[in-house]
């Protein structure tokens, strides 16, 4: 879509500028490092979830990280688009590549920040559900459901850029890809989706667009964050603070040898959900607790076993490691929490100048000359996920 010279914004094309030949350099040093970084990590994660078939705590947790170097490999993609951009300097693609260009970054932006959302959930998850089974069964699994959601509304929330973004000649031969509202405040274009007195195209509808943009790509999922990460903490400082969690039962069990019932000692650890027997795990459906074993099953023990007194507490109680310790300690919760804070860490600034704007106008004028490299910080991000899921081992 062309407009003719009397649509002419600028008689003068625009030129180079310095921070256009940095950002070029920084752009091309972010795809040759993060493209074959992500292939390599996306190679190793795909066989890591064949490894961890039946573990559902480990197998959602490396499918997430899948999701999220997905995301990542897509960020670059909008990258290398945006590098082509600068490097001509013009948009070469036509008016339908712009659109899709501009709904494809926006969906790997959502796309991203929401797969970050739901390994904070899936955390969440483990946590408060971690005395139950984790083998896999032949129903969908909630890790499934929330990517599938993910990717779902990230399509949905970046579907209206295909229609709020279009070409425009801005001088003779020099066409750019932008926004509808940039285009009415300069210059005098009929848009193919929405009259002219259309409410779409009013100021009050772009700053609804963008604040409503800005909640659901960074400000709503770190609120979700906060959230989630507080009741882990709280629930993980409640299991810290429970009554001793490892009791030991001796309970008759007949023998192969001998069909006349010996006294085997089964240590149940309460918290953990495992049966520990002659130093090796196996699972069990339903976690013990000492409040379940009837008094009265008890005095009958002590009447079979000569009055001594058959539970027991272990020595291993007293030196046992807290379950909130041992969560804390675990590789996939410190990876869970580097990726989230990496997130915020880089995400923050560009989104915290978006906010600005409806907060403090004259702040936000003196930040916007910065904007550029606010953003480009939310790409160098799928340089250093691969670091913090993919090169290292152990659960």
């Amino acid at each position: 879509m062309e407009a003719d010279n009397s649509t002419v914004i600028n008689p003068v094309a625009p030129t180079y500028l310095i921070s256009d030949y940095i950002e070029i350099a920084y752009l091309g040093m972010v795809l040759m490092l993060g493209v074959p970084a992500n292939v390599v990590i996306l190679k190793k994660l795909i066989k890591e979830m064949k490894a961890c078939n039946r573990d559902m705590v480990k197998s959602g947790f490396v499918m997430l990280k899948i999701n999220l170097n997905i995301t990542d490999l897509l960020i670059l993609t909008y990258s290398l688009g945006k590098l082509i951009w600068l490097i001509t300097y013009r948009w070469i693609g036509g008016d339908i590549a712009c659109r899709m260009y501009q709904m494809f970054s926006m969906f790997s932006l959502y796309s991203s920040s929401n797969i970050v959302m739901c390994i904070a959930l899936d955390r969440l998850r483990n946590v408060i559900y971690a005395n139950q089974i984790h083998t896999k069964t032949s129903k969908i699994s909630t890790v499934k459901v929330l990517a599938y959601g993910s990717w779902l509304a990230a399509f949905v929330c970046s579907l209206p850029q295909f229609f709020l973004f279009q070409t425009v000649e801005v001088n003779p031969n020099f066409i750019q890809c932008s926004d509808v509202w940039q285009i009415r405040r300069h210059i005098k274009k009929e848009n193919e989706y929405f009259p002219e007195e259309s409410f779409v195209l009013t100021e009050t509808f772009e700053n609804i667009y963008n604040i409503v943009h800005l909640f659901l790509v960074f400000w709503g999922p770190l609120i979700v964050l906060i959230v989630t990460y507080a009741v882990i903490a709280t629930k993980l400082m409640k299991y810290s603070l429970r009554a001793p969690g490892t009791q030991s039962v001796r309970r008759p069990m007949p023998t192969a040898a001998d069909d006349s019932p010996k006294d085997v000692i089964v240590h149940v650890n309460l918290e953990d959900g495992l049966l520990k027997k002659d130093g090796s795990f196996r699972k069990v459906v339903k976690c013990c607790k000492e409040e379940l074993i009837p008094k009265q099953h008890r005095k009958k023990s002590n009447r079979k076993n000569g009055g001594k007194d058959s539970t027991t507490t272990t020595s291993s109680t007293s030196t046992r490691v807290p379950t909130w310790r041992k969560q804390m300690r675990s590789r996939v919760f410190r990876t869970t929490m580097l990726v989230i804070l990496t997130h915020f860490l880089f995400w923050f600034p560009y989104n915290a100048l978006g906010l600005m704007k409806y907060i403090n106008q004259g702040m936000f004028e003196v930040l916007s000359a910065n904007a550029n490299i606010f953003k480009d910080l939310q790409i160098l991000i799928t340089l250093i996920n691969p670091f913090l899921y993919g090169f290292s081992t152990g659960n």
